[in-house]
């Protein structure tokens, strides 16, 4: 699937590169950027781009997550004089041009979907970095367009009570929940805007945002957020998905808003939850969804699989954190996973090898999800 997973993939290898001078990172980034290059369609969209919905183009904010992480790799390239960078920018220059202006934009904001008119404050924001970048390179003047979208992500945010800073994520509704890791990704947005021309009040925003993410914050993972009585919603704890509230915290700091153990806090909590195999778990608790109370007992499959469109977001943020200097050493030797969990409340192992991810009944021995590693699909799907 051509969705947000690219902009972390990209992002976090362009970090390493910059920070080691590794070719090989450059390599790899160069290599998921070719991948969304070859699967933009004639329309200007991605191919199978949509997370929540399924195997369809148009996804929302994975579109414009795809042109952040295209922009950024062209950004990297023409800084080198690499005339690559060209099929990168105009690659996301297609997308931008025909489906986030073409069929998103209105008057007020970047809609959720041309048939949704709801106004998503963490999806504006990434469409806010993606035209920051993207005007940039192309010398475009994108204000017509950001100021609205920034007028989407302020007018979101709580300004008082238990869910001070707080964005309030319009797609849900009548729920009007207050989640974590998508009011890091409206912070990041924010950010890209203020270092484009400073705007205190984007820094005021970005500050309440930070202390409301600090309230979530535990050693094993972050609370999803808050309900509108400012209650918390305890499950799931979010593991991998918090890489995004560490991008936000270590770019916050970059102007006072966030200390030194804020970032240490959050990236202790990755490191010890990455799993002997490199992946980070989804998180906690899926098996109680929405609940106030913490899940106790056996994690759930979804709750220790690895998905690339989750862990994309803590290996961007941890690769923020590699200070200059020579290439990574790296331990090339491979160590399984094998985590005993539930599904539809049986009990099932959990195992990742080298080649592939499996779930495997504890009692009968039968395995009702096989992937091997390099396939598009599962051999065995009966979940």
């Amino acid at each position: 699937m051509a969705d947000w997973r690219y902009e972390g993939v990209i992002c976090g290898y362009l970090s390493l590169y910059g920070a080691t001078g590794a070719k090989r990172w450059l390599a790899r980034a160069r290599a998921a950027g070719d991948d969304l290059v070859a699967a933009l369609l004639p329309s200007g969209k991605f191919r199978n781009s949509s997370f929540q919905q399924g195997p369809m183009e148009g996804g929302t904010p994975h579109e414009a997550a795809a042109d952040v992480g295209l922009l950024e790799l062209a950004r990297v390239l023409r800084a080198e004089g690499d005339p690559s960078w060209a099929g990168y920018f105009e690659a996301a220059r297609s997308n931008i041009r025909a489906y986030l202006l073409g069929e998103l934009w209105s008057s007020k904001g970047f809609l959720d979907q041309p048939w949704n008119t709801a106004l998503v404050p963490n999806k504006n924001a990434t469409t806010i970095e993606a035209l920051v970048l993207y005007e940039e390179l192309s010398g475009e003047d994108m204000s017509p367009y950001l100021g609205p979208a920034v007028g989407v992500i302020l007018g979101a945010q709580e300004r008082s009570g238990p869910r001070a800073g707080a964005t309030i994520h319009i797609g849900t509704g009548r729920h009007r929940l207050a989640i974590g890791i998508y009011t890091a990704r409206s912070i990041c947005g924010l950010l890209r805007l203020y270092e484009r021309g400073s705007q205190d009040e984007l820094l005021d925003a970005v500050h309440r945002a930070l202390g409301f993410l600090r309230g979530l914050v535990t050693a094993e993972g972050v609370y999803f957020g808050r309900y509108p009585d400012g209650s918390l919603i305890v499950n799931p704890l979010i593991v991998a998905g918090a890489g995004d509230m560490l991008r936000a915290t270590f770019w916050g700091r970059r102007y006072g808003l966030a200390a030194d153990a804020d970032v240490s806090a959050l990236a202790a909590m990755l490191l010890r939850a990455q799993q002997p195999a490199g992946g980070l778990p989804f998180g906690y608790g899926m098996a109680r969804r929405g609940g106030r109370q913490p899940y106790q007992g056996l994690p759930e499959f979804r709750d220790v699989l690895p998905a690339v469109g989750w862990c994309d977001k803590a290996f961007r943020a941890l690769a923020l954190l590699i200070e200059p200097g020579p290439d990574l050493s790296l331990d090339q030797s491979f160590q399984e996973t094998q985590i005993e969990c539930v599904w539809q409340g049986r009990r099932f192992e959990y195992f990742e090898s080298a080649k592939t991810i499996a779930l495997t009944s504890v009692m009968t021995g039968r395995s009702i999800y096989l992937w091997s590693k390099g396939t598009c699909y599962p051999s065995i799907y009966q979940l």
